[in-house]
């Protein structure tokens, strides 16, 4: 199912809205406020254009905070090597394909590629690409795909392990890890899901990286290691970091076990599944398995921008605490008027600014 392209061009003329006002305005904070939302509507931009086809959602987080378990549950298999030692830099993607192969792709044109009989033999295919007896091919290694059979990933939707940043890792003296990754977020992701430890919260270097990096295409934050909380202390986590995200807190938060999450999915153990938080965490994945699922939740966001944007804007009060003027692009606001309806959303968020 390809993108609707009444939504492409009505995204792409919000962008232009915004660009040309910011250049327009004289208040540099409403210019600032405008490139802000911007960046935003931009970040959905790249969601969409790959929402009908390849939709890449990384699992990212510090270094050893539980993301390849926590994939080998959702997977239901120990595919995913564990990274608390020295690995490969390369983001490991997990996508469809009708048997079981390991593609490695590296800077040259080449692609080594390995067919598996089993599960453990794609383990061992990508412990072997680890950098521990050869670390410079290893940092050549742009990313690795394993192509496995699951219904997560049959709709176009990629899984991606990625190397964790923040705390320096053996094998990693020059930071290739968190260069490999910082390079992977701008290119290739379409979402982001942030694995976070729950005794250690979100710290000082999480948040600048979160901020830099991935802020806009992260929706969901996955707490681990929270076993033995109850509703009270994942209500008193979710207000601890509110305040200091602002805006960019993500609107999702899942509180799983990923070790017994792996536990259960093994045992064929549903009541153990449930209580590990996997279920509902697998079942937010397959929203977004839907390409519909993804073009819904980018229309949605693009509505609650507009929403957000048109508050800010009738707060602002300029020099003796009068209102903007105006806010667009004169020239710019008539063609965004004419921009394509798109099912009633550019009415919608028109209505949103006033006009």
């Amino acid at each position: 199912m390809g993108v609707p392209s009444e939504l492409l061009r009505l995204v792409d003329e919000f962008l232009m809205l915004l660009k040309e006002s910011a250049d327009y305005q004289r208040q540099p904070e409403v210019k600032a406020v405008l490139l802000e939302a911007m960046s935003v509507v931009a970040a959905n931009r790249r969601r969409l254009n790959t929402a009908g086809r390849r939709y890449v959602v990384a699992v990212v987080g510090l270094s050893n905070v539980g993301k390849s378990t926590l994939l080998n549950a959702l997977l239901g298999n120990e595919l995913a090597p564990r990274r608390n030692g020295p690995c490969t830099a390369a983001p490991i993607e997990f996508c469809h394909g009708e048997r079981l192969q390991v593609i490695a792709y590296s800077q040259s044109y080449t692609r080594p590629n390995w067919n598996c009989e089993n599960v453990e033999a794609v383990h061992q295919q990508l412990s072997q690409l680890a950098d521990d007896s050869g670390a410079e091919a290893s940092r050549r290694i742009r990313k690795v795909e394993v192509h496995v059979t699951h219904p997560l990933l049959e709709s176009g939707l990629v899984l991606a392990d990625t190397p964790g940043f923040g705390a320096a890792q053996v094998g990693d003296a020059t930071g290739g890890h968190e260069d490999a990754l910082k390079q992977y977020l701008r290119h290739d992701v379409s979402q982001v899901f942030w694995v976070v430890l729950a005794d250690q919260g979100i710290g000082l270097r999480e948040k600048q990286f979160h901020e830099a990096f991935f802020a806009e295409i992260c929706d969901d934050i996955v707490v681990t290691g929270c076993e033995e909380w109850d509703q009270h202390d994942r209500e008193r986590f979710r207000r601890r970091f509110a305040d200091s995200f602002g805006n960019h807190l993500p609107g999702f938060f899942h509180f799983v076990s990923g070790l017994r999450g792996l536990e259960a999915r093994n045992s064929a153990d549903a009541v153990g599944l449930e209580a590990a938080g996997i279920n509902l965490l697998e079942s937010r994945i397959r929203e977004l398995a839907d390409p519909m699922g993804r073009t819904a939740a980018i229309r949605h966001a693009l509505s609650e921008l507009a929403d957000d944007l048109s508050f800010w804007l009738r707060e602002y009060r300029v020099e003796r605490g009068l209102p903007l003027e105006y806010w667009w692009r004169p020239d710019s606001w008539g063609r965004w008027k004419a921009a394509p309806a798109c099912d009633g959303l550019r009415e919608q968020m028109t209505a949103s600014f006033g006009g």
